[in-house]
């Protein structure tokens, strides 16, 4: 990598150097506030607590919000990576030009703008009173913007499926839904689990939405610190934030774990011998 560089190396390291520290550092100025004694937030903190965190977790005004949004995103996850999933696999056994057009279907909802696409569901919502006071709009449209991420992963899977295989299992007599679930999917489930782990991060986080869609007197999590930090800067907030991100890097890590192991190779068998 350094004879390939050449004398662009020391400026893309200093580069990379400085895109690290813009990452980092401002998470670890967060978590060192959240473990402030004091009542307000300061930069050294002072002292060493922990009761910020306890306040969060026994305060049901951060718990419930925090329920919401594991609800919502975990409804709309699951919408995500089926719309996704299907979406990809559809693609190959499309001709050139559909596969063109459900493509661009499918990736369309990134470059809509998160406001005119609120308000554009809250338009719709008002036209439909059955949905009032409900989730439903809520879960459908963070579904949506989630489902571009499984698309993407998925089809990036597929095209390194060896396509020799599909025709393989035909050969010998399996038809398309036992080729999908034998054959397909076990080297898919990677970039799906990938797919669900950025769609459930995407939702989890979304906030412009639920301005907009969710019922009168609730709030999902991201809208509980907007609204916080709004009123005022809380230990309370950088506590519920240091959790929060902890809990999707644990996730992260977990799935890289995984993934790093890859699937499990059969083990080779001792032949015997007379």
């Amino acid at each position: 990598m350094n004879a390939v560089l050449g004398l662009y190396r020391l400026p893309i390291y200093v580069v990379a150097l400085f895109a690290g520290l813009l990452l980092f550092v401002p998470f670890l100025i967060l978590v060192a506030t959240s473990w402030t004694d004091g009542a307000l937030l300061m930069f050294p903190p002072t002292g060493f607590s922990l009761k910020w965190y306890a306040d969060v977790l026994q305060d049901d005004a951060w718990l419930e919000p925090f329920g919401l949004s594991l609800l919502v995103s975990a409804v709309s996850t699951v919408i995500a990576v089926v719309v996704g999933t299907i979406g990809a696999l559809a693609i190959p056994r499309l001709s050139r030009t559909a596969a063109r057009w459900v493509r661009t279907l499918f990736i369309l909802p990134i470059a809509l703008p998160p406001i005119a696409y609120g308000v554009g569901l809250y338009g719709v919502k008002e036209q439909l009173p059955f949905l009032d006071r409900t989730l439903v709009p809520l879960v459908i449209g963070e579904a949506l913007i989630a489902v571009p991420y499984v698309f993407v992963l998925v089809s990036a899977g597929i095209g390194r499926i060896d396509p020799a295989l599909h025709s393989a299992a035909a050969t010998l007599g399996a038809r398309w839904p036992l080729v999908l679930w034998k054959v397909e999917l076990p080297l898919l489930w990677p970039n799906v689990v990938a797919g669900a782990i950025f769609a459930a991060n995407i939702v989890f986080d979304e906030v412009v939405l639920s301005v907009f869609l969710l019922p009168p007197g609730t709030q999902t999590l991201p809208l509980k610190m907007l609204s916080a930090s709004q009123e005022a800067f809380s230990p309370q907030l950088t506590a519920a934030s240091t959790i929060v991100s902890l809990l999707a890097l644990a996730i992260l890590g977990i799935f890289s774990r995984i993934n790093a192991r890859g699937p499990a190779r059969p083990r080779p068998r001792k032949v015997a011998t007379a």
